[in-house]
């Protein structure tokens, strides 16, 4: 059991977390959200009113908040917004 284990993971890691495209997809999605990230940090009213009217004014609650905005999005409104925001993105196939 713990060879076929073993097996299973040398196969996830090589064909999954570690491959090409899926390392691509991360890079990409990391790029989205910290550019997002930075612009609502920067400038609080790119942020839609109603989170923007919680949004406290001191750190770390403020990042918290924009982090918390940011986490709901779904993929394709975080790519959407980071667009609008802040330009052209290249993402990899499938994303």
């Amino acid at each position: 059991m713990r060879e076929a284990e073993r097996d299973l993971k040398r196969f996830m890691y090589a064909n999954l977390y570690h491959h090409p495209r899926q390392l691509a997809a991360a890079d990409a999605a990391h790029g989205i959200v910290s550019g997002l990230f930075a612009v609502y940090h920067d400038d609080p009213l790119t942020i839609p009113e109603e989170w923007r009217e919680r949004l406290p004014t001191e750190d770390p609650n403020r990042s918290r908040h924009i982090a918390d905005f940011i986490a709901g999005m779904t993929d394709r409104y975080a790519v959407s917004r980071y667009r609008d925001l802040v330009g052209p993105i290249d993402l990899p196939e499938g994303f």
